[in-house]
C-alpha cells in the first residue's frame, strides 16, 4: 500500500505540471494547484469507505483523483471538452461525480462546510447510511463566515461530518497574522468540535489520523476536524505571482511529501525514473484522449 500511496502521489504531482504546461501554452485554464500538498488527498481518501461522500474546495485535482475519477475523464473535464466527467461544463471549481463520491468541488472559499453539512445529515437521516461527509477547506476558510455556519450546524445536529483543513499559511498570497488570530483548533472547540492536528506532508501519518478520525465520527455520529499541516510550494493559482521568495519556497521544498516517501520507502535512481516515466505516459495519454475527443 505504501508504494501504491507514492504512486498516487506522483501521479498527482505530474499531472498538475502537464496542466500548468497546457495552461502556458494557452491550452489550460485558471488552475489552482497542490504541488507539494498531495499527501493528504492521497492520505485522507485511502482511509475513507466507499460510501464516504467527499466536497471539496477549489485546489481539487489530486482530491479527483484520489476518490477514484478516473484519469482520462477528469482530463478531460478540466480541458473543458465533451467528454468529461461532467460533459465539460463542470472544469476545476464545479466538479460532481457521485459514481465516485464526489458530491462537489466549489470555487467559494468556505462553501464546503455547509454543504458537507448537509449531505452528512441526509446520509444519516433521508439515506440511513454509515456514510460520512468529508469537507475539505485551507486554514483562511475558517476565517469565511460560511466555516463558522457550517460547523455550528454540524455540531448542533450532530452531523457525521469530517472536516480537514489543508493549513499551508497561505491565504493566496496572504499571510496568516491577517486572518487567523488563534488556531483552528480552537475554533473548533469554539463549537464543542473534537478537534486534531497532523503533518499533512507524511502521507502515512495523515492515514494513520483519518482511519481513526473517520471511525470516531461514524460511530458517534459527530463532526470532528482534522488539521493538517503542509507545505504549498507553488503559486495560489496559475498566472498569479508568489509573495515569498525563492530562498524561502526552496527552504519548504526540503518538506516535500514526495521527498519524504522517497526516502522512507527507499526509492532511488532507476527505480524513481522508472515510476515517473510511467506516471507521465498515463497523464500524456489521458491529455491525448481529451485533445483527440475535442476535434
Amino acid at each position: 500500500m505504501d508504494l501504491a500511496w507514492y504512486r498516487n502521489m506522483l501521479l498527482i504531482r505530474v499531472l498538475e505540471t502537464e496542466i500548468q504546461r497546457l495552461c502556458n501554452e494557452g491550452q489550460g485554464f485558471d488552475a489552482h494547484l497542490s504541488t507539494g500538498q498531495e499527501a493528504i488527498a492521497v492520505g485522507v481518501c485511502a482511509a475513507l469507505q466507499p460510501q464516504d461522500l467527499l466536497v471539496v474546495h477549489h485546489r481539487m485535482m489530486g482530491w479527483a483523483l484520489s476518490k477514484g475519477v478516473p484519469l482520462d475523464l477528469l482530463v478531460a473535464e478540466l480541458l473543458g471538452h465533451p467528454s468529461g466527467i461532467c460533459g465539460g461544463k463542470g472544469g476545476e471549481m464545479h466538479m460532481t461525480a457521485m459514481k465516485y463520491g464526489l458530491a462537489h468541488s466549489f470555487q467559494l472559499v468556505g462553501t464546503v462546510i455547509p454543504v458537507a453539512a448537509g449531505v452528512g445529515w441526509a446520509l444519516k437521516n433521508y439515506k440511513k447510511s454509515d456514510g460520512i461527509a468529508v469537507a475539505v477547506c485551507g486554514d483562511a476558510a475558517t476565517a469565511n463566515g460560511q466555516f463558522h455556519e457550517g460547523l455550528n450546524i454540524a455540531a448542533v445536529n450532530k452531523v457525521p461530518m469530517l472536516l480537514i483543513v489543508e493549513n499551508n499559511g497561505l491565504a493566496g498570497n496572504v499571510r496568516p497574522e491577517y486572518y487567523l488570530p488563534c488556531s483552528i483548533v480552537e475554533r473548533a472547540h469554539g463549537y464543542g468540535v473534537t478537534a486534531g492536528r497532523v503533518d499533512g506532508n507524511h502521507v502515512d501519518k495523515v492515514y494513520e489520523a483519518v482511519k481513526l478520525a473517520a471511525e470516531w465520527v461514524r460511530e458517534g455520529s459527530r463532526p470532528y476536524l482534522l488539521e493538517c499541516i503542509c507545505t504549498r510550494l507553488g503559486k495560489h493559482k496559475q498566472g498569479q505571482g508568489d509573495i515569498r521568495p525563492a530562498a524561502e519556497i526552496a527552504k519548504l521544498a526540503l518538506r516535500d511529501p514526495l521527498l519524504y516517501e522517497e526516502q522512507r520507502l527507499k526509492i532511488t535512481g532507476e527505480v524513481k525514473e522508472q515510476l515517473y516515466a510511467a506516471a507521465r505516459e498515463e497523464v500524456m495519454q489521458a491529455i491525448g484522449f481529451a485533445q483527440k475527443e475535442a476535434v
